[in-house]
């Protein structure tokens, strides 16, 4: 298993929006999901051949997505672990409806605005390191091309990659060590081990349509066709935020230093783990 590792440095406060939530309460996930990092580097991939970044409009019905081929497995950004992070839970006026949009234009005319208070969180992070894995190297010296592209990141933020490091080549192990990503659930349940010192939190990842297969590097990627998704598959994982006693033991892709769980790869590509 090939890994390439990605610097980001936000720019501002973060959101990303935990689902299902509440309309008034709009929490965030400590770290990027995979599947907001894997839209974030197909944007930043667009721009690097000079491409116009899509929009996405929430009003619209089935609107296009624009993420990663299943070939380049993005497995989520997390904060290093030498600098500072934290939530920030605040107070900011909204609307009462979801296809409501007059708070955000420049001149309000005569249109009454209904506007309604939430409790909003907003994620802190000094740097983030993302991960994004191949079974083959081919394709993956594309990325290196995204170094000082930036964009919008999550529901709330903007992030740009400053630094994308050389490829590293990871063996699969069996070993206790703490996973440098989120970890599937399943896998800890599946070995006996409900593991204390760790949040639990609901994702989602990429239902692939059979369409989705590519086959050269750069489609999917570095063109302009929207991704073939059928839809959503919600998952419950674990992160280790912090470093407790007792690590788990499972399979990971490792080089003595990163440890992503075999679990969350063939999860993320919609393989059964066993």
């Amino acid at each position: 298993m090939y890994c390439l590792e990605f610097k980001i440095q936000p720019t501002a406060a973060m959101t990303f929006r935990i689902l299902p939530g509440s309309i008034l309460n709009i929490a965030t996930y400590p770290f990027v999901p995979p599947t907001t990092l894997s839209g974030f580097l197909r944007r930043l991939g667009m721009m690097s051949v000079e491409l116009e970044i899509p929009e996405t409009r929430v009003n619209t019905d089935n609107p296009p997505i624009y993420a990663l081929p299943p070939r380049y497995v993005a497995l989520g950004a997390y904060p290093t672990s030498n600098s500072w992070r934290g939530v920030h839970r605040t107070y900011r006026k909204g609307m009462r409806e979801f296809n409501h949009d007059s708070f955000s234009r420049l001149y309000l005319d005569e249109d009454k605005a209904n506007f309604q208070l939430h409790t909003w969180e907003y994620f802190i992070a000094e740097e983030l390191v993302g991960y994004v894995v191949a079974e083959s190297p081919e394709g993956l010296e594309h990325f290196r091309e995204l170094e000082t592209y930036g964009c919008k990141l999550g529901k709330e933020g903007f992030a740009i990659v400053t630094e994308v490091l050389e490829l590293i080549e990871l063996e699969q192990e069996t070993k206790t060590a703490y996973p440098s990503t989120i970890l599937p659930m399943e896998a800890l349940l599946q070995n006996g081990q409900f593991m204390g010192g760790c949040d639990i939190y609901n994702l989602y990842r990429y239902q692939w349509s059979p369409n989705s297969q590519t086959h050269s590097d750069r489609e999917g990627f570095l063109d302009k066709q929207p991704t073939e998704v059928d839809g959503f598959v919600p998952f419950v994982a674990a992160y280790f935020s912090t470093q407790m006693n007792h690590p788990p033991e499972l399979d990971y892709y490792t080089n003595g230093e990163i440890n992503i769980p075999v679990s969350l790869v063939k999860l993320l590509r919609g393989e059964v783990y066993v």
